[in-house]
This record gives C-alpha cells, sequence and structure tokens, in this order.
C-alpha cells in the first residue's frame, strides 16, 4: 500500500504576482477539508506521530516550495506559518471548522501540484535516528493509519514494519525494525527532512 494518499487533484489556481515579483501562483481551498483530516491529530495514543499535508508536484513528486500560507474570512486574516519541510500547517480548532475560511498557499507558477497526506513522524531526528525510536513509532504508526482507514482496514492493509526516512535531495533510506539490533544507532550523510511508516509490499 503506499504510503501517499491523494486527496484533491487539479486544485483551482489563480495566477498573482509574490511580493518579490517573482511569478506564482495560489492554491486555495476551504479550512474544512484540511481539518477533516488533521482533526486525527488532537486524538490520543499517537502522541509521537501525526498526520501531515503537502503539495506535491504532479509531473515529479516532489514537494512544492511553498512561499507562504493564510487564512481569510470576511475582514479577518491571518498569516500561516509554513515549516521547513512545506508541509501545509494550519490550526486545528473547531471554532474555526465552524467559520470554514478560505486558505491560500502560495507556490511557484506553471506547475501543477496535488494534496498528500502522509503519516509522519513529530520529532526531528538530525542525521541519526535509532532502533528504540523507530520501535517506538511503529505501533503508533500503526495506530493511526487504522484509524484512517477504519474498522475494515487490518484486514486489507499490512502492518508497518519499520520507517522510511527522507531527505532534502529526494533521497530515502528504509530501516526495517527486525533488521536492526536493540538500541543500534544509525547514521545518515544528511539531516533527515522527514520519517514515513514503511510497509512491506504484498
Amino acid at each position: 500500500m503506499k504510503l501517499t494518499y491523494w486527496l484533491l487533484a487539479g486544485l483551482f489556481a489563480s495566477s498573482s504576482l509574490y511580493a518579490q515579483e517573482v511569478a506564482a501562483q495560489n492554491i486555495e481551498m476551504r479550512y474544512s477539508t484540511l481539518y477533516s483530516k488533521l482533526k486525527q491529530n488532537v486524538k490520543e495514543g499517537h502522541d509521537d506521530v501525526k498526520i501531515a499535508l503537502f503539495l506535491l508536484n504532479q509531473q515529479d513528486g516532489s514537494v512544492c516550495h511553498i512561499h507562504k500560507g493564510s487564512m481569510r474570512k470576511d475582514k479577518h486574516f491571518e498569516e500561516l506559518v509554513i515549516p521547513e519541510n512545506n508541509e501545509l500547517t494550519v490550526p486545528v480548532d473547531t471554532n474555526l471548522r465552524q467559520a470554514n475560511p478560505d486558505v491560500t498557499f502560495v507556490i511557484d507558477d506553471g506547475i501543477t501540484c496535488d494534496v498528500s497526506m502522509q503519516v509522519i513522524a513529530k520529532k526531528y531526528y538530525g542525521t541519526a535516528i535509532t532502533q528504540t525510536d523507530i520501535a517506538e513509532l511503529v505501533p503508533q504508526m500503526n495506530e493511526l493509519l487504522s484509524a484512517l482507514g477504519g474498522m475494515f482496514s487490518g484486514w486489507f492493509m499490512p502492518d508497518v514494519e519499520g520507517v522510511v526516512v527522507h531527505f532534502n535531495d529526494g533521497d530515502t533510506k528504509v530501516l526495517k525494525l527486525s533488521s536492526l539490533a536493540d538500541g543500534e544507532i544509525v547514521n545518515f550523510h544528511q539531516p533527515a527532512v522527514k520519517v514515513t511508516p514503511w510497509i512491506p509490499q504484498a
């Protein structure tokens, strides 16, 4: 099963001009669309992992760079903080769900990006991760994926058996939990940008 879940394709994009005279476009959506997925993050049982939303380039699958983000409802306007990994971050709040503001993310012009939902580790691991870290992440990733899949997910989806470490240059490294010694430390050639579940292919 793929670790990326496609949610929205061909999002409405309107041409605009970024503040620094760089050609850009707006990706616009409603807050309720984001809230319906991110609300899982406030539930208990998976404190070290979360659902994350990204815009992925439709052409090559790379993460689209977010120049800025904002929410607007009538006269109310709020800038969003965009993290280094270009995750689509919004506050998860029931009052905002009722208000349902318009959410806008500014990306480069001339590309088509789709929204992708992924389960990722909350912690930043830098240039190393331990077997102990992975042993803690795996059951929580299974818990969150099961919650996303519903009551029948266990019948069709294999369990998470390790993690995939992602790097800024697009490289990845698979770490299977059963292949690591107790307390083993795995070092990387560059800092990891995110850690996602590894599910063996059927």
